[in-house]
């Protein structure tokens, strides 16, 4: 019915229809989303605010540094467990919505197999240890949304109008507004809006994110002469992403009854594997103190996608379409796009020192180094030229730091940390997307067993923008994850 509206619209079809055009516009913030780094591991090493480079012994070291294998002594299991809370305040044209998500998972399961020799054994190499482990990287599941009723916001049909008289109506999700006679041609060509559509309307947005990132890792560790520890992992990452977004708009007479409603629903739904390498090297000088290196090569992964989008419209009263008759409801929708590319993520560089107390404690840093401006993406199915030319000039190089500590009395460990993860965009103005955490824990160290809580607060900034023109969302994100972890000895 709708591709009778007119000829040209036939036309434009033909002309204008790239099947995964409004897919790809996404693929610069997919290549940022799923290269994040944040230290991530058990409730002790999380406690201390992240920090691996330089200290071993724990289930970390199997996707941290895996030189950090070669300082166990025995073999060991080890299960963590956490909640999220995580709060957004979404500020929009002045007026705020706040969400709340929450999230219960195991993000960090492993097991070392340790192989030393006693201390009567000769040989300089003192043996190691080999682990495997399964730990999420990064969460995606959050909910934002806002709300404007502001007064000349614009609507997003001012947008398409545009769009469509530059380039006429074109395929996906774009040419949807069209086929809900929310945009109608005029007479003597160019386009109008709906005759339901005022001045004045309401606007507002919500966005669903789920999904995680997770990496599968073996590693081994070795231990020469207790000075000098190096070891190597392999990685396996497997991702998971979806995205629901549900974009409305309510036009309003001067009485403020509702003349005009629309709601565009996009969903987007994303997995794939990768696989990369991991080395590292710690070396003690003095008995006191580690120096920690550590290197991960890119992540080199395949992502499938599947997009669907649909439009929803209701005009009160109906109005009479020249070719139509009476409009009250309209729909439209596309076709379900399915798409895959390769995806190449920064390699990281990463270096650090725990300096040890005796047997009262210690005090680590962790210093990363990321340029994400590295990210490349490749597919046989469209040209990403210029998406990777744009993520070569919109991110750039990080520094990344982390310090902790822990305190020991008898059995008892007490801990806290301070971790900050840079903005990733080369030139963010004011736009700071940088991550600053805060940490803390407790553990019970016994001979064969071991309990740790930690507790890691995590504050940042976010931005989303709908449309091309449109105001931009600032949200204000504070997250709270508490872990417990478990260890046995054996």
């Amino acid at each position: 019915m709708k591709a009778l509206k007119s000829t040209y619209c036939v036309l434009a079809l033909m002309l204008f229809y790239l099947p995964f055009s409004m897919a790809q516009t996404g693929y610069v913030e997919d290549a940022l989303r799923f290269s994040q780094f944040n230290a991530t591991g058990t409730a002790r090493i999380s406690g201390i605010g992240g920090v691996q480079h330089s200290l071993g012994g724990d289930l970390t070291n199997i996707h941290g540094n895996p030189a950090g294998l070669g300082f166990f002594q025995r073999s060991e299991v080890n299960f963590t467990a956490a909640y999220t809370d995580w709060n957004t305040d979404t500020r929009f044209l002045s007026q705020t919505t706040g969400n709340n998500a929450t999230n219960f998972s195991i993000p960090n399961l492993g097991v070392v197999i340790s192989n030393t020799k006693g201390p009567l054994e000769a040989g300089d190499w003192r043996g190691g240890s080999f682990g495997i482990s399964i730990n999420r990287q990064s969460t995606f599941n959050n909910n934002l949304s806002y709300f404007s009723n502001q007064l000349d916001q614009g609507s997003i049909l001012d947008h398409y109008i545009d769009l469509y008289s530059e380039q006429g109506v074109p395929g996906g999700v774009d040419g949807l507004f069209y086929e809900a006679f929310l945009i109608n041609p005029a007479q003597g060509g160019g386009f109008n809006y709906s005759p339901n559509a005022t001045d004045r309307l309401e606007k507002s947005e919500v966005i669903e994110r789920q999904g995680n990132l997770t990496h599968i890792s073996f590693a081994y560790g070795a231990n020469f002469k207790n000075k000098f520890f190096l070891g190597a992992s392999l990685g396996i990452m497997t991702v998971n992403y979806r995205s629901i977004n549900t974009y409305n708009e309510t036009f309003l007479n001067d009485q403020g009854q509702e003349t005009l409603f629309s709601s565009l629903q996009e969903d987007l739904f994303m997995d794939g594997t990768g696989v990369n390498l991991g080395l590292g090297a710690i070396y003690k000088p003095i008995d006191n103190l580690n120096i920690g290196l550590s290197f991960h090569s890119p992540t080199w992964s395949r992502i499938n996608e599947e997009y669907f989008a649909d439009i929803f419209a209701d005009f009160t009263p109906p109005y009479d379409d020249p070719e139509f008759g009476s409009i009250a409801e309209s729909d439209a929708e596309t076709d379900i796009f399915i798409s895959s590319f390769n995806l190449r993520t920064p390699l990281r560089l990463g270096t650090g020192l725990t300096y040890f107390f005796g047997k009262q404690g210690f005090i680590s840093a962790d210093i990363d180094y990321v340029d994400y401006s590295s990210a490349n993406i490749r597919s046989n199915v469209f040209n990403t030229g210029e998406e990777n030319m744009e993520i070569n000039q919109l991110f750039g190089q990080t520094i990344n730091y982390r310090v902790g500590g822990e305190l020991r009395l008898d059995m008892l460990r007490i801990r806290a940390g301070y971790a900050f993860y840079g903005d990733p965009f080369a030139n963010p103005g004011d736009q700071n997307r940088a991550i600053n955490q805060l940490t803390g824990g407790l553990g019970v160290k016994l001979q064969s067993f071991s309990i740790d809580f930690g507790l890691v607060h995590n504050t940042f900034n976010s931005y989303y923008s709908s449309y091309p023109g449109s105001p931009i969302a600032v949200t204000d994100n504070q997250r709270i994850t508490g872990m417990l972890s478990l260890g046995f000895n054996f």
